[in-house]
């Protein structure tokens, strides 16, 4: 078995695939065989130190995949050997075969329908944005989200989720190629907030009223201009800085309009709530299966290039998700 061994904190560059001992499968462990694995922002991060959670090297990053059940340990009842999953993984998902340790890291078996492709884009994308608008903003029925970062992973996930719960989407991007690919997700809006005012475009697009709920996987020099836009009673849900940055904010301003600002933690959550993260991807899946729900996976590529394709986020390059063939 070989994997991807983050030998330095210097990045892409540091990494190595490497014959790797086969793990064995312990009580409530789940081995998987990896066929596909997708890059998040956080395998960035964490093979240059830079993330949350600090790892030594040597060390395999990779922080989700999809595959087929290998082997399972006692205890272990929801999946078989056979059934083909997604997991979440934090890290260590770089590998031709994964050992997965719920309730840590995440296991779900998927619909029939699905592809391992779209499987390995599902998981923390799709995951993060149902979790943000349903249990931390609390979307309802016709109310207005302005979603930025639109055309990437988490933001594609989010605009597609908003519509499908019911909800007038004003999607953002950051260059007229993303905006269209944004509109293709089934934006009502879009924006392109390095060429317009984002608060007077908003604000046009509302009737002065604001939005109800801004998704931002962003950060940076948007939170400003981007709280701005935040109508009565509204909610600001933080999900990431994907810009660079992580922005400040004069806690007063929430009293202005009494809104909220709002932190989304999706790992920690389906850790610590395994019935709400089960029914959220049961959604999921009848969305998806209905047609309301589509990864858009920008790029693939394949093992041997995996580097490449973190040098390509890194880079600022993906649309959407991109995917790693194993």
């Amino acid at each position: 078995m070989q994997a991807w061994i983050c030998t330095e904190l210097t990045g892409e560059d540091s990494l190595a695939f490497r014959e790797q001992s086969v793990p064995e499968c312990g009580p409530g462990q789940v081995l998987v065989k990896t066929h596909c694995v997708a890059l998040n922002f956080p395998d960035v991060l964490i093979t240059r130190g830079k993330y949350q959670m600090k790892l030594d090297p040597p060390f395999v990053p990779g922080s989700e995949l999809a595959g087929e059940v290998l082997a399972v340990g006692e205890g272990v009842t929801h999946v078989v050997p056979g059934d083909r999953v997604l997991a979440m993984t934090g890290f260590g998902a770089f590998a031709q075969e994964v050992l997965v340790s719920p309730p840590m890291q995440q296991v779900i078996r998927i619909p029939d329908s699905m592809s391992f492709e779209d499987a390995a884009a599902f998981n923390m994308t799709y995951g993060t944005a149902m979790h943000a608008l349903q249990q931390r903003g609390q979307l309802q029925l016709g109310e207005t989200v302005l979603v930025l970062g639109a055309a990437g992973g988490c933001g594609s996930a989010a605009v597609q989720i908003a519509k499908a719960m019911g909800a007038r989407v004003i999607a953002g991007a950051s260059t007229p190629e993303k905006c269209e690919l944004a509109r293709s997700f089934g934006a009502d809006e879009v924006i392109n907030y390095r060429e317009a005012d984002l608060r007077d475009s908003v604000m046009a697009l509302t009737g002065n009223k604001g939005v109800d709920i801004v998704f931002d996987p962003v950060g940076d020099d948007l939170f400003k201009p981007a709280l701005r836009c935040v109508g009565w009673n509204g909610r600001y849900l933080v999900i990431g800085f994907a810009g660079g940055e992580i922005p400040q904010v004069g806690i007063n301003y929430t009293i202005l309009k009494s809104l909220s600002i709002v932190g989304v933690a999706y790992g920690m959550s389906a850790i610590n709530d395994p019935a709400m993260n089960a029914g959220n991807f049961a959604q999921l899946f009848a969305w998806y299966d209905e047609g309301l729900l589509k990864p858009y996976i920008g790029k693939e590529f394949a093992c041997a290039q995996l580097p490449d394709a973190l040098r390509d986020m890194n880079a600022g390059n993906a649309l959407g998700k991109t995917v790693v063939q194993f």
